[in-house]
């Protein structure tokens, strides 16, 4: 008869019942899932003045964590990097989620923070919405929601 060498109360082996164990961590295969339409209607919105009171951030930090679900922050993107509609000289701006959730606009030229100057030029392009920043990876998101990593 077989023993039971490991155990753990979190960890179901039934494979008919499909609970699983939450490690706070986010695999690629889960990175790489299309976003939901509220993530990008959310992210979209960053050009116009609704995100910039209290209630637009709150909106914008909710959307994200129902995004990602109970991901560790470790797990999380540094930030978002998209390109800018306000108009000349505005090229892209960030969302920086690595705790300050700030929303800053950029000219032409003007560096943006090492972690995101890397996302610059695809953000830039027409065929991302926006550009998720990882420590180790950069995400492209699609309009339809579809993401490819760099």
């Amino acid at each position: 008869m077989a023993r039971i060498i490991l155990q753990n109360e979190n960890l179901n082996l039934d494979t008919n019942n499909k609970q699983s164990v939450s490690t706070g961590f986010i695999s690629d295969r889960d990175i790489l899932k299309k976003r939901s339409k509220r993530y990008l209607d959310t992210i979209s919105k960053l050009d116009a003045k609704t995100l910039t009171d209290t209630k637009g951030m709150k909106e914008l930090m909710n959307a994200i964590q129902e995004e990602f679900g109970t991901a560790d922050t470790a797990s999380l993107p540094l930030g978002i990097v998209a390109k800018c509609f306000l108009g000349h000289p505005h090229e892209v701006h960030t969302l920086d989620l690595s705790g300050s959730q700030i929303i800053k606009h950029y000219k032409i030229g003007e560096a943006l923070p090492d972690d995101f100057e890397k996302a610059r030029t695809l953000a830039k392009h027409n065929a991302y919405a926006f550009v998720e920043v990882y420590r180790d990876k950069i995400i492209l998101i699609r309009e339809d929601g579809t993401p490819s990593k760099l």
